[in-house]
């Protein structure tokens, strides 16, 4: 029923506006320093156990900043009544640095959503908040290869700073890989990398003309925060 669903709202979307091309915006969950430009919009969601649905909108706004709202709920799909998140999460992103052939993009993002908690964990990842996220793309064989990194810190209470680090390989007709590891250096030490910890993520997906994205994406690998579970996302970049 997840499946189906999630097809049927990526086809309508799909249709409803005109076809544009635009950035890497993510990689499993983690951001990078993709942007969308003005009268664009990036819609993105994913589901988590059981039967949670997660979705996002961020729009360009002016040139280099892009500002958008997340929500949620759990039960969206099967018998159960739905049951919505408590809070509309803002997300913002303004990337001051534009990748160049030598130099990597740099942006500067606030997103206060934390992860959904899903049934079977045992710990609920912190929101990034504000962030920093470096990006830089490469030719390679079979389609464009990137890095990714990113820093994040939690703007109530200073303690330790979010690093996480991906990377992401284009393949032909349109598939492509993602991985992603949170050192999760700003979380509970018992999740930290140097614990035997951290949290590994990656994905399986297909993408036309950087448009609809449609992926299966296997969520913290290492089961480090409960046990791992797959989940299917959708991306659609459009004009309004």
């Amino acid at each position: 029923m997840i499946i189906r669903s999630i097809l049927i709202i990526s086809l309508l979307v799909a249709s409803a506006g005109e076809s544009v091309s635009g950035e890497l915006m993510r990689l499993v969950r983690e951001p990078t320093a993709g942007i969308v430009a003005p009268r664009t919009y990036h819609f993105s969601m994913n589901t988590f156990p059981d039967d949670g649905l997660r979705f996002s909108l961020t729009a360009g706004i002016i040139p280099r900043l892009a500002v958008g709202l997340g929500y949620g709920g759990w039960n969206i799909t099967g018998l159960n009544s739905p049951s919505w998140f408590h809070h509309l999460y803002l997300k913002a992103r303004f990337r001051f640095i534009d990748e160049t052939e030598s130099f990597p993009g740099v942006l500067l993002g606030f997103d206060n959503e934390p992860e959904a908690l899903r049934s079977g964990s045992t710990y609920r990842r912190s929101a990034r908040d504000l962030y920093l996220a470096v990006s830089k793309n490469f030719l390679s064989f079979g389609g464009d290869m990137a890095f990714h990194f990113g820093v994040s810190a939690d703007v109530r209470e200073l303690i330790h700073i979010g690093v996480w680090t991906g990377m992401n390989k284009a393949l032909p007709g349109g598939f492509g890989l993602a991985v992603e590891y949170d050192f999760a250096t700003d979380e509970a030490d018992s999740v930290r990398f140097d614990n035997n910890g951290g949290f590994l993520s990656g994905e399986i997906y297909w993408e036309s003309f950087g448009q609809v994205r449609v992926s299966l994406q296997f969520i913290d690998i290492l089961e480090t925060g409960g046990e791992s579970y797959r989940a299917l996302g959708v991306d659609f970049l459009g004009l309004f």
